[in-house]
């Protein structure tokens, strides 16, 4: 098969778009590349990432299905790696075939985040009972997301994003808009204590993003935030609740199989480090 691989043309963002629509939420800041099969041409393939001098980063590789199983992806890395950097970085769904394919390419698994459902009535329940007991610091207190001081939410998400955003693309998006209609912020003293950016998606109330602000780490927060946007969820109709852990947060893992909650996926961060 004789295969090309070069930016997209005018006319082909339509399709780099299908193959990797989790990454347009920012294309301003990624490079693109699709792979052409000459005998059509057809695109069989698109890569997404960004490119400092001694990185490449956010690697996406999407594959068509009837081509995979032959040498497109590591193609593409082969193609990325000749271009000088360091390290290349890059996330991908923990099922068999796209381990496998990170393996054999030089990837080492760094982390990774589990996304969970449970029944929203014991996680409602559970969680309210944890608020009531605990005891919030004084000047503490919890407020929609419109009313929040916007540079400080703004802020805390944009370190979050930048510390976690490769993990989940999805996190990119501070998207405060009505659709994220059960996101709570914690206040401390007139400062953003914390903020969980969550939607209600037909019965279920999803939980995008949950970040607390360094040095004013407490259990409270955290509790408090969650607790507050399951009650919101639930007035609006929501009776199931996906959220999301990595490795590290064993609070958050404890919860998940206290409630029983199913897994929905399994996303991690490969890493491939210059070879000697």
């Amino acid at each position: 098969m004789k295969f090309d691989l070069r930016p997209p043309r005018d006319n082909e963002w339509a399709v780099c778009r299908m193959l990797l629509p989790e990454t347009f939420h920012n294309a301003a800041a990624r490079n693109y590349l699709i792979g052409i099969r000459d005998e059509a041409p057809r695109i069989v393939s698109a890569a997404a990432y960004r490119q400092t001098p001694d990185a490449i980063t956010h690697l996406r590789i999407h594959v068509v299905p009837a081509f995979r199983r032959q040498g497109v992806g590591s193609r593409i890395v082969e193609r990325l790696a000749r271009e000088g950097v360091g390290s290349m970085s890059g996330v991908a769904e923990m099922e068999t075939a796209a381990k496998t394919f990170c393996e054999r390419n030089g990837f080492d698994l760094k982390e990774s985040l589990t996304t969970v459902e449970a029944e929203m009535a014991e996680m409602k329940e559970f969680t309210g009972r944890l608020r009531a007991r605990l005891q919030l610091p004084p000047g503490a207190r919890v407020i929609p997301l419109e009313q929040a001081p916007v540079d400080q939410v703004a802020s805390l998400h944009a370190q979050h994003v930048a510390q976690e955003g490769e993990l989940n693309q999805w996190r990119g998006l501070l998207a405060q808009s009505p659709e994220m209609n059960i996101s709570p912020v914690a206040m401390l003293d007139g400062q953003v204590a914390g903020i969980l950016l969550g939607k209600v998606e037909g019965d279920t109330a999803v939980v995008e993003t949950r970040v607390v602000a360094p040095g004013r780490y407490g259990s409270w927060v955290n509790a408090t935030l969650l607790a507050e946007a399951l009650a919101i969820g639930w007035a609006h109709g929501a009776r199931r609740a996906r959220f999301s852990y990595t490795d590290s947060n064993h609070d958050t893992q404890k919860l998940a199989r206290r409630l029983g909650a199913k897994i929905t996926s399994v996303v991690a961060r490969f890493v491939r480090e210059p070879r000697l």
